[in-house]
């Protein structure tokens, strides 16, 4: 299809119409698809031709193709070009739903013509491995290049999710080792578990839930390789392409990514000062009849905002009378800086069938330790661990033996007071530094966590994270643009920032370099809109982290 033909109403239209230019842009492109006018595969002008066509900045279309490529519509691939994502638009025979046709027309007895293979010629050609991706990877589409390149140079850093390495328990570790190793247990470490997770684990897991008021059976818990685990589980159970989700907007990433590789319709519910809009989950509930709803009542990532107990009961309710399952991830409940930790939707669900409560010991431990639980009802927990097992058979049988002997011996209490302290100064650290650097910039607000890992940060509408981290990246500081964890369209004027990683002096100096960046990011703007900039600046040897 030629790209003229798409965009000339477009051209024609784009004076005097509402909305932004680049979202009529996004909504040309997505028109087109639908209406098939423009195919998988077909290829979109450059950011050049597109904007001298329809005569508008060229970072205007680098916006609006942003857009498109989060929404998994187009790819844009490295010396080639930018083209409509193959897989999108295209309707294939899922191989699945056929077989269980044909075994089921076997079953009464029908004829069942064997399928004839394509006549396939030998050849010594390259093996074309996009012509055999799955679905799955078509869902992937867009998203990965959706993922900052940070330098690989010695900057500072507040764009992970990590805790802190200084406070890795490894002299603990290393004691529990050798003890285990010395003892008749050893043994066991190398040994299969069990499917649902080691006994002892389990029981240890079922005594710190009780602790948050969690009433949970044996039955009821599976433990899991990290709880990114959990997400991918619950989704392959419940999720069909085109199924809709409804989760917080903005939202982790990888949980998008999850969803997105699955085909599903995510629909975004905004946040006000207590949590989760409800108006806007029970007008999804009514309107796209979601297989569940996915929310982080504590710490929420990324925007670190802690739901109060008054709008945790009315979700539970709201989404009781709708019958509609949540999975509550409480990815980082155990790190708490401020008054009592607040009861889970799972234990203010009077309904036992209605919530699977997913947590983790990665973020307030150390990521390395992939340990996560599932918890939810038993006729579901069956299924879940069925699909585990057919995922990794068994979690890492040495990692559960040494994590069961840090809670036996009361080490994980320990610790958590102990980097709770730290990670409270370190919060406080990054918000008075913030406050003081960027006192001078009108329109800029933060979030303040009661909890987690996270800082939530926005500028004023109109700027982008992504021109900013270029300039950080000069200035040796880098964030997690915020944009990424937006299901839709939104969120280029937010920055995720991580507190708990660096000590109180290198997080001034990198906020103070983060104020740096920023002002020469206004300065940069304030020349385009005069006419006067120079090129933004742009980062060579990059690598992903």
């Amino acid at each position: 299809m030629n790209w003229l033909v798409v965009f000339s109403n477009l051209q024609v239209s784009s004076a005097g119409t509402a909305g932004p230019i680049y979202m009529r842009i996004v909504d040309c492109v997505r028109t087109a698809i639908e209406s098939g006018l423009l195919s998988p595969g077909d290829k979109l002008p450059t950011n050049r031709e597109l904007s001298s066509f329809i005569k508008v900045d060229r970072s205007t279309v680098a916006r609006a193709y942003l857009e498109l490529s989060r929404l998994g519509l187009i790819d844009s691939q490295v010396g080639r070009g930018t083209f409509v994502s193959r897989g999108r638009a295209e309707q294939i025979v899922d191989p699945i739903v056929d077989a269980s046709w044909q075994f089921e027309r076997t079953l009464v007895g029908q004829p069942v013509q064997a399928a004839q293979p394509a006549g396939i010629e030998a050849t010594t050609d390259q093996v074309d491995w996009s012509s055999r991706y799955s679905r799955y990877v078509a869902g992937l589409s867009g998203l990965i290049s959706r993922l900052p390149q940070f330098a690989a140079d010695d900057a500072i850093s507040f764009a992970g999710g990590i805790p802190a390495q200084d406070f890795y328990p490894s002299v603990e570790f290393k004691k529990i080792v050798h003890s285990i190793l010395d003892s008749d247990r050893g043994d066991r470490m190398f040994d299969y578990s069990p499917f649902n997770g080691e006994p002892e684990l389990r029981q240890s897991v079922i005594e710190h839930l009780a602790g948050k008021g969690m009433d949970v059976l044996a039955e009821q818990l599976l433990i899991l390789s990290g709880s990114q685990q959990g997400i991918d589980l619950v989704a392959n159970l419940l999720v069909d392409p085109g199924d809709a989700v409804l989760v917080e907007e903005p939202t982790y990433f990888w949980a998008i990514s999850n969803f997105r590789a699955r085909q599903a319709r995510l629909i975004g519910c905004h946040h006000d000062e207590e949590g989760i809009n409800l108006a806007e989950v029970e007008a999804g509930l009514r309107r796209y009849a979601p297989k569940f709803l996915y929310v982080m009542p504590n710490n929420q990532n990324p925007t670190g905002l802690t739901m109060s107990l008054n709008r945790r009961r009315a979700l539970v309710d709201l989404c009781s009378r709708f019958s509609t399952p949540i999975l509550e991830d409480d990815y980082s409940g155990d790190l708490c800086y401020e008054g009592a930790p607040l009861p889970s939707l799972y234990s203010l669900s009077e309904k036992k069938d209605l919530v699977i409560y997913q947590g983790t010991f990665s973020k307030a431990l150390c990521p390395g330790v992939r340990l996560g639980w599932l918890v939810g009802p038993e006729a579901v927990m069956e299924k879940l661990s069925f699909a585990k097992r057919t995922s990794d058979l068994a979690t890492n049988s040495m990692a559960q033996v040494i994590l069961n002997e840090f809670l036996h011996r009361g080490l994980y209490q320990e610790h958590l007071l102990r980097v709770n302290a730290v990670y409270k100064r370190r919060r406080d650290a990054m918000l008075s530094s913030l406050e003081k650097e960027f006192k001078p910039f009108a329109g800029v607000r933060l979030i303040k966590p009661k909890g987690g890992l996270f800082l939530w940060m926005s500028l004023p509408e109109g700027l982008s994270n992504r021109d900013l981290l270029n300039f950080a990246r000069h200035e040796g500081v880098v964030f997690s643009p915020g944009d990424l964890c937006f299901s839709g369209v939104g969120g280029l004027n937010y920055l995720r920032l991580c507190f708990i990683q660096n000590d109180e002096t290198i997080t001034a100096d990198g906020i103070a370099r983060l104020a740096r960046a920023y002002k020469k990011y206004l300065d940069y703007v304030n020349a385009s809109a005069s006419g006067l900039a120079s090129q933004s600046p742009r980062t060579s040897n990059h690598v992903l982290i």
